[in-house]
């Protein structure tokens, strides 16, 4: 696995994925992410539904934060999906 900066991640990350690369995210020296392409061989089942997990308990603690509920975000989403078949 490539080690790789923050800052370097940001910059390179569109040739990442078009390369399908696997990159350890550095802040300061330290670990602060990791980047494994959804695709990749080594993403299994186990480890997309353990990425899809974390996801949403962030999503929903932003929710939360922010007071918004499920009702809203879905009805965003619908307004969101009829614009983009008008295009």
């Amino acid at each position: 696995m490539e080690l790789m900066s923050v800052r370097d991640f940001k910059a390179r990350v569109t040739q990442l994925i078009r390369e399908g690369r696997s990159v350890l995210v550095l802040r300061k020296g330290r670990p602060a992410g990791y980047f494994v392409p959804w695709e990749d061989a080594c993403a299994d089942d186990q480890l997309r539904a353990a990425a899809l997990k974390t996801l949403m308990v962030k999503l929903a603690r932003e929710h939360e934060e922010k007071g918004v509920t499920e009702e809203e975000v879905m009805a965003d989403f619908e307004v969101f999906r009829k614009a983009c078949r008008r295009r």
